[in-house]
C-alpha cells in the first residue's frame, strides 16, 4: 500500500465536520471528472498533480443536497508538496492533513457517510459494497 494523503473538514461543515478524508472538489459545468481532480490539487492543496487511476463512483443523498462523487487516484507531478494552509479556494478548505499508509484511518468518516472514504475502503478491500452502500440513505453505487 502506498501512501494517500487524507484531510481533516473544519468542525462546522454541515455532513462531515471533523472527520478525516480525501480531498474533493464539486465539479464546474462541463469540467471533467480528470480536470476537477487536478483543480482540487491547485486549489486546495497548492500543488500539481495528475489522475491515475479511476477508483469508482457513488450517489447519495445528503442532508441538504445529492451528490455523485467519484474517487480518482493522483500521483503527484511537482516537487511542490500539499499544503492545506495554502489553498486558494472559497469551498471546503481543509485544516489539516496527513500522509498515510492505513487506509483503516477512514473507516470513521466512512461511517459518518464519507462517500470518497467508502469508495477507497472498498478498493483496499476492507468495506464491501453492500456493507456501506445500504448503511447510507439513498445511496446508489454507480461504477
Amino acid at each position: 500500500m502506498h501512501e494517500y494523503l487524507a484531510v481533516r473538514r473544519p468542525e462546522d461543515d454541515v455532513d462531515l465536520g471533523g472527520n478525516w478524508g480525501l480531498p474533493a472538489v464539486t465539479l464546474r459545468p462541463d469540467e471533467s471528472p480528470e480536470d476537477g481532480a487536478r483543480r482540487v490539487c491547485t486549489e486546495k492543496l497548492g500543488c500539481k498533480a495528475e489522475p491515475i487511476r479511476f477508483l469508482g463512483a457513488m450517489h447519495q443523498v445528503r442532508n441538504r443536497y445529492d451528490i455523485v462523487l467519484m474517487d480518482i487516484e493522483m500521483i503527484l507531478v511537482s516537487t511542490t508538496q500539499p499544503d492545506v494552509s495554502q489553498a486558494q479556494t472559497t469551498a471546503t478548505a481543509y485544516v489539516a492533513q496527513k500522509w498515510s499508509a492505513d487506509p483503516k484511518e477512514l473507516l470513521p468518516s466512512a461511517r459518518h457517510g464519507s462517500c470518497c472514504s467508502s469508495i477507497f475502503l472498498q478498493d483496499q478491500g476492507l468495506l464491501k459494497r453492500e456493507d456501506w452502500t445500504l448503511s447510507l440513505a439513498g445511496s446508489l453505487l454507480v461504477g
